[in-house]
């Protein structure tokens, strides 16, 4: 009566317990293959569901509502002609938006969509800050098709020969327009002609070449002539005509140079007009005409047109 009260307890021999598990186990495997493995992946379906569902509600109902995460500062760096705020506008992103929710690959082809536009780079700052930088696309020159193709449209290319439309200048910067208006014009033949596209490659090449010399070496350009095929017929602002082959332009821009370098130490006041820099050897030229009251000195340009630059703005808001 007062013994051990477990005495009397009926334990499970160790060898019944093991026959149990075994009968367990033999059941389990007599059972199908797929009946198990949808047993499993119920199992699975259900455990993955529940930690879906709980992460979505964590993070719309608390994550995503803590203040100190709502968006405050937007920055915005550009270096061409766009604003800040329609950098801004174009994002599409609002103050107080909490900042884990902005889509940066998203927002990054939405903003390079516009045709300025050549790279996007945002950069969140936590907490509450998102940085925009955007690169724009430089126009380089002005393309006007050839009198007589039947096609008025003007448009702008960069140094890739990206297509860009020009400013309006009723919305844009009068100094931007004015930079636009001032860049060389590549007159042309229509587009799909045979040679067309190779010749105004021909003619964004010879420009890079060109932007590479010196200020105030070369005089600026104001027209590219494409209506000889393989030929680039350049007017100058002092009204020289300048005809170059296609390829080899810095060899051609250094023979150009050279000369009237040479010009101005001879103290020689000849101005040249026509000038074929496609022949290699002893190149054809022509002088202009100088009327004895008015003198023409090769030393004395027209005044620097203003062109296109990249002048970086930051814009806090």
């Amino acid at each position: 009566m007062f013994g051990n009260p477990n005495r009397n307890r009926r334990r499970r021999p160790a060898g019944q317990t093991l026959m149990a598990r075994l009968k367990d186990d033999a059941e389990e495997a007599s059972r199908p293959w797929f009946v198990r493995l949808l047993v499993r992946t119920v199992f699975l379906g259900i455990l993955g569901g529940g930690l879906a569902v709980a992460g979505w509600w964590t993070r719309d109902h608390w994550v995503y509502r803590i203040p100190a995460l709502a968006l405050r500062e937007i920055v915005v760096e550009v270096d061409g002609v766009l604003s800040p705020d329609e950098v801004r506008r174009l994002s599409g992103v609002k103050i107080g938006r909490n900042i884990l929710t902005v889509d940066l690959p998203n927002l990054r082809e939405r903003l390079e969509r516009h045709p300025r536009i050549a790279n996007a780079r945002m950069v969140v700052e936590f907490p509450a800050t998102l940085s925009i930088h955007i690169r724009e696309r430089l126009p380089l020159a002005a393309v006007e098709p050839l009198a007589g193709s039947g096609i008025r449209a003007r448009y702008l290319l960069d140094e890739s020969g990206h297509v860009i439309l020009p400013l309006d200048p009723a919305t844009a910067p009068a100094r931007a327009v004015a930079e636009e208006e001032a860049l060389p014009r590549i007159i042309a033949r229509a587009p799909g002609s045979a040679g067309s596209d190779q010749d105004t490659q021909a003619a964004l090449e010879f420009l890079r070449e060109y932007e590479r010399r010196a200020p105030g070496t070369l005089p600026d350009i104001a027209t590219i002539s494409l209506a000889v095929p393989g030929l680039l017929v350049v007017t100058t602002a002092d009204r020289a005509e300048i005809t170059f082959g296609a390829g080899s332009f810095d060899l051609q821009l250094r023979r150009w140079s050279d000369l009237r370098r040479q010009l101005a130490a001879n103290r020689d006041a000849r101005v040249i007009r026509t000038l074929d820099l496609s022949v290699s050897q002893n190149a054809p030229i022509r002088w202009a005409d100088s009327s004895p009251s008015q003198p023409a000195s090769p030393t004395q340009d027209p005044p620097v047109r203003p062109r296109p630059r990249r002048t970086p703005r930051r814009s806090n808001v």
